[in-house]
């Protein structure tokens, strides 16, 4: 790439040059510089002037040296490059080259200004296409480790999964009923151990192959099979495609809102007939029965296109791309709750002042999860429950400001929120610490890059009363593995967490929970019993009273320490239509478009 080598040349080079300042130079140090020969070199060297970027005077006779001026603005030249790499999709090229060649994109406001306008909706016409194509391109800060449902765990990996694979049925908490997909009809028996569901006739995989119950079946006993998501199906005694309309599911216990389970995206319907003829190969562009199909899926970027034979109605948009942004660039506005404001990057006349502010029905709240597997002062209640008292989360909210919202009590945010005070105490917190026998030896706080904000606010509240806290910063790739989790002492975490029974039971059990794997074994038991208790209840009320009594103790024995609640908004120009936060946070795709 010729714009790498004038790079190359310049940083090697010209660091205390001025640009149309002469550096004397010989064809040798060009040529190492460039990792190539010096007949090579001289090949660049034309290239580079006929671009006018440089002025090559070749020295002439013994001890005569060359001369290299270089004429163009390298800021100027590696903006220009990045922007190219990125039209052409080549995101993280573009980023690595900032990074080597600049100081990354964290200092690069031209570029971010740049970026801002390349995301967001677009119309595309593609050779050979008589109407153009209506595309949205969006900047995502994490990667997405997998699109298998049996695997997923983070909030944006179920967004995407629910893009591309349907369930047989799906909760309508606003309508407190369950819908269907997959299934069109639905009955259990009376002790709640027996569930049948009959399907919808034409479902077409991507690929054009009918969904039947062995599809289901299959999804389901692959589901058990030593997946994160396994604990799902812990109590599923067999499951039997009846016929190719109607498949049963006969459990070992009573589960009366198994239904619930099934809604759930891990249970999305994957096919028989691709993955057990290639795992591996599948994975790599998975196939669903989904709004959208994968048609690409790459390090930096994960696109998606209509599917044109959607039973339950084709998406407005054509094609979705999610671009995997690099941490370094999370502080950027380049985010996807500000890209749909601004009508003049578009072309659309109209008031451009004009903004429509929507909000997620749910969010997100933040914690404190201690490491009780691990040795520590925090081993000690009175240390945790210590710890708890010296912060002061109203002061928090007022000095972070952004979209927290409330102090925490608990993993979801009710009606009472607004209302409700923290408990902060530092002096009774010193007393609780001497009663602990803390030395004052360091503990290790784990967080993300998005949490570091709140981790160093911690960090001072600690210091006024002698804890020493140290900010570990971890990588969401990298959060669960075993050596990385027996370095913390605790973790500053977010949950999205609906509202809802099943997934606050997932919480507690499925593998890979930050709330799970920090348990001592003996809490575990004690959580699995209650857990198996609320599902053999008939009653709603009972069942959420024994989920409480949970989180209840969790509190009180401040296994973990709650934060803040905050919420997701979004703001967009009313020109945009059908835009809606789901319960993940993200924007629901498939009824997006632009009037």
């Amino acid at each position: 790439m010729l714009y790498e080598q004038f790079f190359m040349l310049h940083r090697k080079l010209a660091v205390n040059a001025p640009v149309h300042t002469a550096t004397e130079v010989t064809l040798e140090q060009i040529a190492d510089t460039l990792y190539c020969t010096t007949r090579n070199a001289k090949l660049v060297l034309r290239k580079l002037e006929e671009k006018g970027w440089i002025l090559w005077k070749a020295g002439r006779g013994r001890g005569n040296r060359s001369k290299l001026t270089f004429q163009a603005d390298q800021a100027e030249l590696l903006q220009e490059a990045a922007q190219q790499l990125a039209e052409k999709g080549e995101y993280k090229q573009a980023f690595e080259l900032l990074r080597t060649y600049g100081q990354g994109i964290r200092t690069n406001d031209s570029y971010v200004e740049w970026m801002n306008g390349h995301f967001g909706f677009c119309k595309e016409m593609k050779e050979g296409e008589e109407e153009a194509r209506d595309s949205l391109r969006l900047p995502v800060y994490r990667l997405i480790e997998t699109l298998d449902p049996a695997e997923c765990y983070y909030s944006f990996q179920a967004h995407m999964i629910q893009q591309i694979f349907d369930r047989l049925v799906v909760y309508d908490k606003a309508k407190d009923q369950y819908m269907p997909v997959i299934a069109h009809h639905w009955e259990s028996s009376e002790d709640g151990t027996s569930w049948t569901f009959h399907l919808r006739k034409g479902i077409l995989f991507h690929d054009g192959k009918e969904l039947t119950a062995e599809d289901v079946k299959f999804t389901v006993e692959r589901l058990g099979q030593d997946r994160r998501n396994a604990w799902i199906v812990r109590e599923l005694h067999s499951v039997e495609a009846v016929s190719p309309r109607e498949v049963r599911f006969i459990l070992n216990k009573p589960n009366r809102i198994f239904i619930r389970f099934l809604s759930s995206i891990c249970m999305s319907i994957v096919p028989k007939h691709l993955l057990i003829h290639d795992e591996e190969q599948f994975w790599r562009l998975p196939v669903g029965t989904g709004p959208f199909q994968v048609v690409e899926w790459a390090e930096e970027r994960l696109t998606i296109h209509a599917n044109a034979h959607y039973y339950q109605g084709r998406p407005h948009l054509d094609s979705i791309q999610i671009i995997m942004m690099p941490e370094d660039a999370e502080h950027c506005n380049v985010s996807w709750e500000r890209l749909l404001q601004d009508s003049e990057q578009f072309g659309h006349g109209g008031d451009h002042h004009a903004v429509d502010i929507i909000e997620s029905s749910e969010g997100c709240t933040t914690l404190i999860t201690w490491n009780m597997k691990k040795e520590g002062p925090f081993q000690s209640v009175e240390f945790r429950r210590a710890f708890n008292l010296i912060l002061n989360r109203s002061e928090m909210i007022r000095e972070l400001g952004d979209n927290r919202l409330y102090p925490a009590r608990g993993f979801i945010m009710d009606e009472q929120a607004p209302y409700r005070k923290d408990r902060y105490d530092p002096e009774f917190a010193k007393s609780l610490l001497r009663q602990s026998g803390y030395d004052g030896s360091p503990v290790i706080m784990a967080t993300l890059a998005n949490h570091i904000k709140d981790a160093e606010w911690i960090q001072n509240q600690c210091a006024s009363v002698g804890i020493s806290l140290m900010i570990r910063e971890i990588r969401m790739d990298t959060m669960l593995h075993p050596d990385v989790v027996n370095s913390m002492d605790c973790i500053l975490h977010g949950l999205v967490l609906p509202g809802e029974e099943v997934c606050i039971i997932e919480n507690y059990e499925q593998e890979g929970s930050i709330v799970k794997e920090f348990m001592d074994p003996s809490l575990q038991d004690w959580v699995k019993e209650c857990i198996d208790d609320a599902l053999a209840s008939e009653q709603c009320e009972e069942r959420l009273s024994i989920l409480s009594n949970i989180e209840e103790r969790l509190r009180e024995e401040a296994h973990v320490s709650f934060l803040i609640h905050t919420r997701f908004f979004a703001s967009l120009h009313p020109s945009y239509k059908g835009v809606v936060i789901n319960n993940l946070g993200w924007l629901d795709f498939k009824q997006i478009w632009r009037a």
